[in-house]
């Protein structure tokens, strides 16, 4: 039912926005990206941690895609988000990867300026050094993973017909509690 309110959440942006094709070719297309992640990690997730715990990750990760002459796009990219001493002072060292597909509209307006809600389920993975995680079956683990669907919103602005640069903002409920990033992407069409 979930997946249902979104089909008519992005019916009704397309109508109302006039959908139409803003590119003459299909095309496909590499997208890397770098950026921050914010986790939160619910309380009783971690053994011996009794509050809920927040956390900021440096990001990285690429995105690959077709995209349809009408604006529609289907993608499947990789990222892995982690916080370490390295990075941020701190003796916590976590590791967020995840693999993801999704469908997007990629919605014209301006000079060169393109707007593009996604949808997409992906699959996660948590990892630690420094402690354990409760999966679900309350079994102690030095890793979890799941499955969780996500939304995403990019705005960019092409550089060329085969260059763009824009930023995204994606936001995801996580079975461990909940993730949210925004990332600088570089997009080179082909």
């Amino acid at each position: 039912m979930q997946s249902m309110k979104w089909m008519v959440a992005l019916a009704i942006l397309f109508a109302a926005t006039g959908v139409r094709a803003d590119d003459r070719k299909t095309r496909v297309y590499v997208a890397p990206y770098l950026g921050y992640t914010h986790l939160r990690i619910d309380q009783g997730q971690i053994p011996g941690e009794f509050d809920t715990l927040r956390t900021d990750a440096l990001q990285i990760g690429f995105s690959l895609g077709v995209r349809l002459p009408v604006g529609l796009l289907l993608e499947g990219g990789r990222s892995n988000a982690v916080h370490t001493d390295l990075f941020f002072g701190d003796d916590l060292d976590i590791d967020f990867q995840s693999y993801y597909g999704a469908v997007g509209w990629r919605i014209p307006f301006g000079e060169g300026w393109h707007f593009t809600p996604k949808i997409g389920r992906g699959k996660w993975e948590l990892k630690s050094s420094e402690f354990d995680w409760f999966d679900l079956d309350d079994a102690v683990e030095h890793e979890i993973e799941g499955w969780d669907n996500f939304y995403e919103l990019s705005l960019s602005r092409e550089l060329n017909e085969k260059i763009s640069l824009g930023i995204n903002f994606k936001d995801v409920d996580q079975e461990f509690g909940h993730s949210r990033s925004g990332t600088f992407v570089a997009t080179f069409a082909f």
